[in-house]
């Protein structure tokens, strides 16, 4: 909505039009049947010799810039 002034009123953005809705709220027990799901397939992986790699969360320099006409 825009007013008379030009602004616009502060809306949630919406950043897909389509046929998607308002965000769903899920319940705590569907998010903790999913979480175990999900551990329970990791531990299967893991089980049956799978890769896995531990990610320590510890950002990455940079890198370096390319200069123009290289």
């Amino acid at each position: 909505m825009i007013h008379a002034d030009g602004w616009s009123s502060a809306q949630e953005p919406r950043f897909v039009a389509g046929l998607f809705g308002a965000p769903q709220r899920v319940a705590a027990h569907i998010k903790r049947e999913e979480a175990r799901a999900l551990a329970t397939a990791v531990e299967a992986h893991r089980a049956a010799g799978g890769l896995y790699i531990v990610l320590d969360g510890t950002p990455t320099p940079p890198a370096p810039r390319r200069q123009y006409g290289e």
